[in-house]
């Protein structure tokens, strides 16, 4: 059955909003997907969830033909999503770090294409083809807190597990927060070996599965759960194998090993979800009535004026935004600029090696890291990582956070310190501070996360990622400049005070600020 042109006509409407709407979503999300290798499967997610509904066509039904009104359910529900989308929009331009806009985003187009559907075809085509938009949801990056407390978790269970292991097997090992210390050296139990990544995948691909193969529900949530079980077990073989592979060999021998044994618990993982898949083929869903694709109920004037509002509001959201960014983006004529240098060996100072692993982790920054004395028996160390501007810089010095990265080495974090700034030549750095405790030597940490300045203000600002300060970024149109870190630790030293005078003495000699005429570009 062919449709007339009439009919055909009708289509362009729908699918001018759905374009518009996982374009924005999908560019929202796009950084993190391209840089962060935990969520790096996320550019396949859209092909896929289009390759499913390609798959739910042959077999839809037919739609209701009884027409929506206007301020029916699906058009209120078409209306508040295009409009919280618009609204997401700019917040997300000025704040690439804030991982719930990109969880509400996501939402947001999986409203306005489930209206779509009920717009167009009725409840039997929301039952239908709702799966396959939902499905997208797999992709988005989880909240940060979120995936911080999972991570945790898992590399402490697995830390613990892969200790027994080398245990049963003979090894001499011992464990210190999430690391295992065995004679030859300290081997990490790193972010991706704690099972996030391929139990993200995992739980990906059992989902496509069951839906690729229609299996029935219960049967869709064992093979959610063989996905994890496997995912889980795959990473503490994996680690016992790096583990037993550096007691043998050396720590050296483990990094020809780390990739591929990555690469076989994803694989293992993979085998197991499509093994058990295909094993329940056999329990199918019941399909709807075929060829529901070729008729369709014809929309009434309210719902393309549902479709033209919609599509118009991520227009002037997309449009508006881009405008009010540019408008914002002055030169920065007279600004002083601060640079951080190593100290030398002429002043004590050494340099420390950051391993690949770590810069990958932290999104490729440039900087350094050196360690200097302070005493007889104390000493510090710093590290200094600079991100050039764009969307995704943010992200990286968000990421790592003394609270966690410390404590995940065996640190004992023993109480937060009062904040402390250090001023030079009208630049001012805050920094936040700990004290946390190594076997038995306190250990006090100063850290400045700094967004580059601002034009004309001669002052370099402590990144606010509070409520307030992301929509005061949006009021004053600031998107993100490019940020830097500063963290210095003082071992050995007998109080706060006497840790941040080493501090400011390090700066004095290491931080020069200078006066630039050239304009800021982005």
């Amino acid at each position: 059955m062919s449709l007339d042109r009439p009919r055909k006509s009708v289509w362009i409407f729908p699918a001018v909003l759905l374009a518009l709407t996982w374009f924005a979503v999908i560019r929202l999300l796009w950084g993190d997907w391209r840089i962060d290798p935990q969520y790096g499967y996320g550019m396949v997610v859209p092909l896929l969830m289009l390759g499913l509904l390609l798959k739910r066509i042959p077999d839809s039904p037919a739609p209701h033909s009884s027409r929506v009104m206007f301020f029916g359910a699906g058009g209120a529900v078409m209306i508040a999503a295009s409009l919280s989308l618009a609204i997401t929009i700019p917040l997300a331009e000025a704040n690439p770090d804030w991982r719930p806009m990109g969880l509400l985003a996501s939402l947001m187009a999986v409203a306005i294409s489930l209206s779509t559907l009920y717009l167009m075809g009725g409840r039997s085509w929301l039952r239908h083809f709702a799966f396959p938009f939902c499905f997208f949801l797999i992709a988005v990056p989880w909240p940060r807190n979120f995936e911080q407390s999972v991570m945790g978790g898992l590399m402490s269970w697995n830390a613990a597990a892969t200790l027994e292991i080398l245990h049963w097997l003979g090894y001499e090992a011992l464990r210190q927060g999430n690391l295992i210390v065995i004679p030859s050296g300290v081997l990490g139990v790193e972010e991706a070996c704690s099972g996030v990544r391929s139990l993200q995948s995992g739980i990906m691909a059992s989902l496509f599965f069951g839906e690729i193969l229609r299996l029935v529900g219960w049967n869709r949530v064992i093979l959610i759960g063989v996905a994890i079980g496997a995912a889980l077990v795959g990473n503490i073989i994996r680690s016992s194998l790096l583990a037993v592979v550096a007691s043998r060999q050396g720590i050296a021998a483990v990094a020809a090993w780390h990739d591929p044994a990555g690469i076989l618990v994803l694989l293992v993982t993979f085998g197991a979800v499509v093994l058990f898949a295909y094993r329940w083929k056999g329990v199918v869903v019941s399909s709807g009535s075929r060829g529901g694709m070729a008729t369709y109920a014809q929309p009434g004037r309210g719902c393309v004026a549902i479709f033209l509002i919609a599509s118009c509001l991520l227009i002037t959201a997309s449009l508006g935004s881009e405008i009010w960014y540019r408008l914002h983006e002055s030169s920065s004529s007279g600004l002083r600029q601060w640079f951080l240098h190593p100290l030398g060996k002429e002043r004590g100072a050494s340099r420390v090696v950051i391993p690949p692993q770590t810069l990958k982790m932290l999104f490729y920054p440039e900087g350094f890291s050196e360690r200097w004395l302070i005493g007889d028996n104390a000493g510090g160390q710093t590290f200094y990582f600079r991100w050039p501007a764009g969307r995704t810089s943010q992200q990286a010095v968000t990421m790592h956070r003394p609270e966690v990265c410390l404590s995940s080495i065996g640190m004992k974090l023993i109480r937060p310190l009062p904040s402390r700034d250090y001023s030079s030549e009208g630049i001012t750095i805050p920094f936040r501070s700990w004290l946390f405790e190594q076997r038995g030597v306190p250990v006090y940490v100063f850290q400045a996360l700094i967004e580059e300045g601002r034009a004309g203000s001669g002052m370099t600002s402590q990144l606010d990622d509070s409520l307030r300060g992301r929509l005061r970024s949006v009021l004053e149109g600031r998107r993100n400049r490019g940020q830097r870190m500063i963290e210095v630790a003082c071992w050995n030293l007998p109080d706060a005070q006497s840790a941040g005078e080493a501090l400011d003495r390090y700066l004095q000699g290491a931080l020069t600020v200078e006066m630039i005429a050239a304009p800021m570009k982005r």
